[in-house]
């Protein structure tokens, strides 16, 4: 019976049909198939999830800062959460006044290995990309290219050419491009003219000349 949509046996098998293998019915299954799914499933998601901004996996937060300083010349550091994949910018900050590294820092007393965000800036407001777990959360056009970027890892484990799995990534890439395209679309239509009474208040007037 086919896996019902936002379930991760759906998405496995849109990556097992790109390669022509048969679908698994349970990701707990002890097929080969299942198996290799399960050991890619977790990079596949989140390479994929790297490749764009995507409006579903967008996450705030403002941290907490370690009391050890950094010994670069960014001197603040404040642990990211444990669901962080890539931070997208700091609130506020025009300059990118910041970078990210990994080691230990204290979570609520604790020293734990986590990413950590070094910056000057105090009480950072951090935009960032989340670690969305749950296939029935993710945005279609997300599924689309997480069925080639998985197609592309399992490729070669399950006996197929080191060729093809190189063909899925790129076809992964590809639709995540196409993705960026729609987003910038959709945002142009919903985007509504300004007033003229905007365009006065920020400076202009009503035939669009610069007032100052």
């Amino acid at each position: 019976m086919t896996a019902a949509i936002g379930t991760e046996e759906y998405a496995a098998n849109l990556a097992l049909g790109h390669l022509g293998q048969p679908e698994i019915a349970a990701m707990s299954d002890a097929t080969t198939r299942a198996r290799k799914v399960r050991q890619f499933f977790p990079s596949a998601r989140q390479a994929t999830l790297r490749l764009k901004e995507w409006n579903f996996a967008t996450g705030w937060v403002q941290p907490a800062q370690d009391p050890v300083p950094s010994l670069g010349h960014l001197k603040r550091r404040f642990a990211l959460p444990p669901d962080c994949l890539k931070v997208r910018f700091i609130k506020g900050d025009n300059r990118r006044e910041w970078d990210v590294e990994s080691g230990a820092a204290s979570v609520s007393g604790v020293s734990v290995e986590v990413m950590i965000l070094v910056t000057n800036i105090s009480d950072p407001v951090v935009c960032y990309t989340k670690d969305v777990t749950k296939p029935r959360l993710w945005d279609s056009l997300f599924l689309r290219g997480f069925g080639f970027m998985l197609a592309g890892d399992l490729a070669e484990s399950l006996g197929r050419s080191r060729e093809l799995g190189e063909a899925m990534r790129a076809q992964a890439e590809r639709e995540v491009s196409e993705a960026a395209t729609v987003d910038a679309r959709e945002r142009r239509q919903h985007r509504r003219p300004e007033t003229s009474w905007e365009a006065t208040r920020r400076g202009r007037g009503f035939s669009g000349r610069r007032l100052w």
